[in-house]
Parts: structure tokens; sequence; C-alpha cells
């Protein structure tokens, strides 16, 4: 082997090195073929509008102006974050989440929510973030009512899964009752992961061998949901998605006719191995989209913090933050200029692509902020003192404007008002011989017929 041929090896090992330190700085957008084409037919519906004023048919000439205030899509982040913030932070996380979102997710975690335990200050606390979100038209997903990694001491010490199962039942139940404002339940969080190297053999874990496995374990936990709550939205979640046990579940689900809704992807982001590329992602949701059920992206991470090669990298840096955290030192990944940029950029394309497929029903971020972020990234796209960072704007112009109906015009009340606009609720104000009547509506793919708007009474 010759000097030149060894030296020429080296740079181009060199070049290799250093391209692969830049993977995913910079975000090479998606081509994104006919999304907004898909997003036009699947995300919008014409509307023909009637006005009523006193009991009789309007037939002046009037102006409105009318705009969507909530997406019928289901734009989310998880509040599970928000209890670890100062007050002055969870003000500011709530106004946050009210200016861009319409969904949130919070988590009832078991060891959290520890039965023997008092429970006066946690529920006082959740029943104010119920109430919040009811008081601000935010919809709710509970998160989740059993899973394994998250239990209190004596359910992981527990023998007898028979008494167990009436205890888990017992706090489904609760949970359910306790909060009928919330209308969707992850059931188990991610059902196909008891048994993994990872996971620590538990009360639940033993509960599941008990009932014969996860499959027949799962069906009696939906089964019990039902009976207790059968109007409720049940979402099947799990953290690896492209798993192929994960496809057999929600088939096995199917054929076993169980009461669920929708499937839950979680895109949590934080090596170089597990960041979607479109085609990859288009996929994946179009593999379930055949088994009939809404898809939901239930924890998305797209971190500003450097990526970890893979996922044995991850799990040494997790072990030494461990290590730091129980000395009282924070050990959180700093987010970066250049990957701040990438993240608004992957954003964007992540979220047009699934707002253009009809399976998708709804996204949530997982993080807000990065203060306490998820796993010590800057997953947030708000930063650690609670400023917006790019992402922010550009998922709020996204939601906004870009997906967003507004609409001012004279009109001829005697032939009323045909517009195409985004499903959703929407708030008009009509205008009349210099008198304004404001109204609200909401606008679905079942409106087939003209939606009467009565003005009586404004």
């Amino acid at each position: 082997m010759t000097t030149r041929f060894i030296a020429a090896f080296y740079v181009v090992v060199f070049f290799a090195l250093i391209s692969r330190a830049q993977e995913h700085l910079v975000h090479t957008p998606w081509q994104l073929e006919g999304a907004n084409e898909r997003i036009e037919n699947i995300r919008k519906g014409k509307v023909q509008l009637a006005f009523v004023l006193d009991g009789k048919p309007l037939k002046d000439k009037a102006s409105i102006d009318l705009e969507l205030v909530r997406h019928e899509f289901s734009f989310g982040v998880s509040m599970t974050q928000a209890s670890s913030l100062s007050k002055k932070a969870q003000t500011q996380y709530r106004n946050r989440v009210k200016e861009l979102f319409n969904f949130v997710t919070l988590g009832f975690y078991w060891a959290a929510r520890d039965e023997k335990k008092d429970l006066t200050g946690y529920n006082r606390m959740m029943r104010r973030k119920v109430e919040w979100a009811v008081a601000n038209d935010i919809k709710i997903k509970g998160h989740p009512l059993l899973w394994h990694e998250s239990l209190p001491k004596w359910v992981i010490d527990f023998q007898d899964p028979v008494s167990l199962e009436k205890i888990i039942f017992k706090r489904m139940q609760d949970l359910l009752l306790d909060y009928p404002e919330i209308q969707y339940w992850d059931v188990y969080n991610e059902a196909v992961a008891p048994f993994k190297n990872h996971v620590t053999p538990s009360g639940v874990t033993r509960w599941i061998t008990y009932k014969g496995g996860i499959y027949p374990a799962m069906l009696a936990l939906y089964a019990f949901a039902n009976k207790i709550a059968p109007n409720k939205i049940y979402t099947n979640n799990h953290y690896q998605p492209t798993d192929p046990e994960f496809l057999k579940l929600n088939e096995y689900f199917i054929e076993q006719n169980v009461g669920y809704q929708a499937i839950g992807m979680q895109a949590h982001m934080q090596t170089h191995d597990n960041v979607f590329e479109e085609q990859e992602l288009w996929d994946l949701v179009s593999t379930f989209t055949p088994l009939g059920k809404d898809i939901q992206f239930t924890e998305v991470t797209v971190t500003s913090s450097k990526l970890f090669n893979n996922w044995k990298d991850h799990g040494v840096f997790l072990e030494e933050r461990k290590v730091a955290r129980k000395k009282g030192e924070k050990m959180n990944l700093p987010s970066l200029a250049q990957k701040e940029l990438y993240q608004a950029a992957y954003i964007k394309d992540f979220y047009t692509l699934l707002f253009s497929h009809p399976s998708v029903s709804s996204i949530t971020m997982w993080n807000l902020t990065d203060r306490n972020a998820w796993r010590g990234h800057a997953a947030g796209i708000l930063d650690s003192d609670m400023q917006p960072k790019k992402a922010f704007f550009t998922l709020k112009k996204l939601i906004k404007n870009t997906w967003s109906t507004k609409l001012t015009t004279d009109f001829d009340a005697n032939e009323g008002l045909a517009f195409s606009g985004f499903y959703g609720k929407y708030k008009a104000t009509v205008t009349v011989d210099d008198k304004a009547y404001t109204v609200g509506f909401r606008h679905t793919k079942e409106s087939t017929k003209p939606i009467v708007l009565d003005l009586s009474g404004q």
C-alpha cells in the first residue's frame, strides 16, 4: 500500500466523519409531493351559511367577518412537564399552550398517583388542570390507565396477581369516573414492551404472565375500560411503532373486535438512527391505514440539542445524568443555535406530511419547553427561560396562518354565503344595518346541509 493511497484513505475517512458529525444539523427539505393538495382535499370542505333574525330569514345586504378558532384536527402538547415548573413558569406555560394548541395530554402515572398516600394535593392539582383545559376549550387525553414503568414500589413488589388485578381495575375505574371531562385515554402505555430486556419485573408483569401473556392481558384491560366508560376514545400507544410486533398486536385487536379507536405512535427522535425520513414516515402510517383506525402521533420529540449515534450511546448519557442528579447537579443537553434552525425546519415538514395523511387525527409535542425536558434533551419549542424558539413560530405560522380560514366580505343574505374552510369551530360577526351580531358554528366533514346562523338575541 503506497503512502499516497494511505493518505487519500485517511482524507476520505476524515471527511466521512465530518459529514457524520454534521448529520441532522441542517435539515434537507422534504419533497412533500402532493401534500398541499391532500390538505385541501381532506382538511377542508365547502360550507353554505344561511342567516335568521327574529325568526325570519335574513334578506338584507350584510357583511361578515369569520375565522377558524379551533381546528377539528388535534394539535397537542403534553402537560406532564408543567408540574415541575415554578408558579410563574406554569403561568407562562399555560399561556403558550392556549396560544398554539387545542389538545393536551395529562399524566396520571401510578407512581405519582399512589393510592396508599395522601392524594388530596395531587387530586386538587389534576382537577385544576382539567378545569383549566375545559374552560379554554382544549380537548384532554389521560395518560395512561396502566404502564409497567411507572409504578409505586408496593406494586413493583406485589406477588399475588389475582389480588393485583382487582387493584388495577379499581384504579382504572377511579380514573375513568373521577374525570368524566377526559374523552381520550391511553389504556396501556407501550403494550409490546413489558418483557423487553430493559424492563424491571413487577407486579404488573407478573399479572400479565398470570393472564396468559400480553395479548389476553390487553383484552382484559380494554374490556374493562369499555364496560366502565364505553363512550371514550381509547388508544393503543407504543414507543417503537416500526416494531413488527406492534402491527401484529393491532391486527389481533381488530380480529378480536377490541373496543379501541386509535393507534398511538411515539416519535422521540433523540438519536441519529431514529430520526424519521420522509418516505419512511409516510410508509409507516400507510402500513397501519388498512386497519381503519385513527392514527395519533402521541409523543413527538424533535430536539435542538445534539443527537446521539444510537440508543446505547444515549443510555450511557442517561446513566451519567442519573448519577449527577443524585448529587443535585443538572446535566441537561444545551440547545444549539444551528440545531434550533434544524428543529424548526424538520417540524415544518414533519407536521405538513402528517397533516396531509387522511389517517392521522392528532400530533402531540411531548415537551413545550427545554426546562426539565425529555431525558435531558433541549426538546421543547420554548427555551429554558420560557422564550419561544424558532420552532414555536414555525409551528404557529402553520397552525394559525397557513392552515387557517379567515374571511371578510359583503354578501347578499338572501343568497346566503358559501366558502371553503378548514374543519373546526368558527366565530362569525355579521353586520346588518350597522348592527353587529356575533355567533359561533362548527364546520365538519359531516356538514352536508346549510348551517343556519340565528342572529337573534345578539
